[in-house]
C-alpha cells in the first residue's frame, strides 16, 4: 500500500470522527481541521535532508593552502552546518584545516575523493593509504579508496600503511 493510500485512509477515519454526533459536543470547533492539517504536514516535517558533496570547478582553490585544486584524485571537502563548502587539494590540507579550527560553524560532513574512480566518498566510510611513493599536491601522502580491497592493493603497490578515518583525524 502506498504512502498516499495510507494518508487517504487516515483522512477517511478522521472524517467519520468529525461527523459523529457526540464529537461535536466535546471537541472545540476547528480542532478537527487542525488535526487533519497536522497529519498531512507531518511527513514533510520528518524528512531529513541528505548532505551531498559540492562538485569541483576548474577555478576552485584549496581552503587551507590556497593552491589550485588541479589533481582531482587527491581532493577533499568539508561542509559545515551553514551550507558552506570548504574544498581542499590534499587530504592533509583538510586535516590541517580542521585542526586549526579555521571554520567556526559545526561541521556537517566530510568527503574525500576516491583515488581510482575519482568520485566522492563520505570520509568516515573511506579507507586510506599513507605512502611516500605517491606524490600528493601538498605532500600529505594520503590517498582514499571506497573499499578495503582497493586500499589493500594500494598498500601492496605503494608500500603504504592502511588507515581509517580516526587515524587520519589523529
Amino acid at each position: 500500500m502506498s504512502k498516499f493510500a495510507n494518508y487517504i485512509s487516515l483522512l477517511r477515519s478522521f472524517r467519520s470522527i468529525l461527523f459523529a454526533p457526540i464529537y461535536r459536543h466535546f471537541v472545540p470547533t476547528g480542532l478537527g481541521a487542525v488535526a487533519m492539517i497536522s497529519v498531512l504536514l507531518l511527513p514533510a516535517a520528518c524528512q531529513t535532508t541528505r548532505i551531498e558533496p559540492v562538485a569541483l570547478a576548474p577555478e576552485d582553490m584549496c581552503s587551507y593552502c590556497r593552491m589550485a585544486i588541479s589533481e582531482k584524485q587527491f581532493a577533499a571537502e568539508v561542509l559545515d552546518s551553514e551550507d558552506q563548502a570548504f574544498k581542499f587539494d590534499d587530504i592533509g590540507c583538510l586535516v590541517n584545516f580542521v585542526e586549526s579550527k579555521k571554520n567556526k560553524a559545526p561541521i556537517a560532513a566530510y568527503f574525500v575523493m576516491d583515488f581510482d574512480k575519482r568520485d566522492w566518498i563520505k570520509a568516515e566510510e573511506a579507507y586510506y593509504v599513507r605512502t611516500s611513493e605517491v606524490t600528493t599536491p601538498m605532500n600529505g601522502g594520503i590517498i582514499a579508496f571506497r573499499t578495503q580491497s582497493q586500499a589493500q592493493q594500494a598498500v601492496d603497490k605503494y608500500q603504504g600503511k592502511l588507515l581509517g578515518w580516526k587515524d587520519i583525524m589523529r
